[in-house]
């Protein structure tokens, strides 16, 4: 059996997004360990998209961060503290 990797994106009640991550089992659904980025009550609110590969899921969490923006950088609304792409199964 394989894993399923995966990006999610946790939405405001709003809509936007405000974190990317990628992950795989329920990753999605819990805190990320940074102050300000918790996963939304609703679990509603919670956006996955799954791809064959950890690669993939790493890439497309790359393309997300870049297109919506860092909060911290000034471009855009999320509260990644990076442009992803950097973690990996069992790695923090």
């Amino acid at each position: 059996m394989s894993t399923i990797f995966y990006t999610y994106l946790w939405l405001r009640e709003d809509g936007t997004p405000y974190y990317v991550g990628k992950g795989q089992g329920k990753r999605a659904f819990r805190s990320s360990g940074r102050v300000g980025a918790k996963p939304p009550k609703d679990e509603l609110r919670i956006l996955v998209q799954e791809f064959p590969s950890e690669t993939d899921a790493l890439a497309a969490e790359v393309f997300l961060i870049s297109y919506y923006g860092r909060e911290d950088s000034g471009t855009g609304c999320l509260l990644n503290m990076t442009d992803g792409g950097d973690g990996s199964k069992g790695h923090k």
